[in-house]
């Protein structure tokens, strides 16, 4: 196994050193596919709804992508150049299914295991040592684990922080498995580093960074004083600072103690085409409340959020009187707010769905219940329905 350190001597504290494991499944959803199929393994794969004319691909497999797939790409566009690929339904319910079985396994070395999204989990070793060894070999047990245990190859970035080793994961992605940036080390890693890797930095922020100011590394970043920082960015240039910087304090939160359920999407190609905005922007819905159903939620409040290739951004806020859990709902508001969301023609690079003020799911026995219209009923009926056979 390749596997890659930055030494530095650390140094001692009072209080518990953290180390916080990342693993970055690359294609996820094709990779999963492909887990699941012996016979696609080696073979171009793409994740793509076949049933509609505006499907984009969701998800190419690292043999589709060297035939020039990429994620966002039409899929009537993407079977001309690659014609032998396989075509997979997506299955939400499939790729939910795995990252549970995935985080249980995680579970046998850490309680702190946190979905970041599908293929990005973070993982708090810190104080296994005694149990496990050294931080390090037990990565590599973690990623011999996925190997052999899902069929799936994770990159696995090893820091004192999620911030540091979610970067590191990603860096690492191209030439080996797993890298550890040891304590103290932080910032000596990510100053050479682009500055679009932190996360946070798009919209009118990176466009500030990068046209006015000039600056291209996060190293570069790091040595501009708080102050003259927040002439630009008021309240959030003592965070940018701290993350340039490798500071991160936020905890691994498992799934029972996240504030919000978040789906996102990156194009690999940034696209303005409407039929592909829409058919990503539902399939976010619908896999976010595949999961809203699963973790027995509704919500109250979904925001929709994108950002484009000249990195300005954009972002609508649906509100509901009662909590919900079903995309039909969801979808028909997203048709009102749709144009408005996407006003602009310039190309959109990145896109979020964020389900917020969860409340549990048991319906409260009413007096008087109203009638659900003939339509929503058969809507439910096929949701429920759609769920028993995933």
């Amino acid at each position: 196994m390749s596997q890659s350190d930055v030494n530095v001597t650390s140094t001692s504290t009072s209080t518990m050193q953290r180390h916080v494991t990342h693993l970055d499944f690359p294609a996820f959803l094709a990779a999963i596919e492909q887990a699941k199929h012996p016979d696609y393994r080696n073979r171009p794969v793409i994740v793509s709804s076949a049933s509609s004319t505006r499907s984009v691909v969701l998800s190419a497999s690292p043999e589709a992508k060297r035939e020039g797939i990429y994620n966002g790409m039409l899929l009537k566009q993407a079977l001309r150049q690659a014609n032998g690929a396989i075509v997979v339904e997506p299955n939400p319910e499939l790729y939910q299914r795995a990252t549970q079985y995935i985080l249980k396994r995680l579970e046998s070395f850490s309680p702190f295991v946190e979905p970041i999204r599908f293929g990005h989990i973070a993982v708090d070793l810190t104080g296994t040592t005694r149990l496990f060894g050294r931080v390090k070999d037990t990565a590599y047990r973690i990623y011999k684990d996925m190997e052999s245990s899902c069929h799936l190859k994770p990159s696995i970035g090893i820091a004192v922080n999620k911030l540091v080793s979610g970067i590191a994961a990603h860096y690492i992605q191209s030439y080996a498995e797993l890298f550890d940036v040891l304590a103290g080390n932080e910032q000596q890693f990510l100053e050479p580093l682009d500055v679009k890797l932190l996360p946070g930095i798009g919209g009118a922020k990176e466009n500030v960074l990068l046209e006015e100011l000039n600056i291209r590394s996060i190293g570069e970043l790091s040595e501009i004083p708080v102050n003259k920082l927040a002439i630009v960015f008021g309240r959030q240039a003592y965070g940018l600072h701290q993350a340039a910087r490798g500071v991160d304090d936020s905890p691994v939160r498992p799934p029972a103690t996240q504030p919000e359920i978040k789906e996102e999407y990156t194009f690999d190609d940034d696209t303005n085409h409407d039929e592909v905005l829409y058919g990503v922007a539902y399939y976010l819905i619908e896999r976010g409340c595949l999961r809203l159903r699963q973790l027995g939620k509704k919500t109250n409040r979904v925001r929709l959020f994108c950002r484009y290739s000249d990195n300005q951004v954009s972002s609508r806020v649906l509100t509901f009187a009662e909590p919900l859990q079903e995309e039909y709902a969801i979808a028909q508001k997203l048709q009102q707010v749709f144009e408005g969301l996407f006003e602009r023609r310039t190309r959109v690079r990145y896109l979020s769905v964020a389900f917020q003020q969860l409340q549990h799911s048991a319906e409260q026995i009413r007096l008087f219940e109203p009638e659900l219209s003939i339509n929503a009923y058969k809507q439910r009926q096929i949701i429920q329905a759609l769920d028993r056979i995933r």
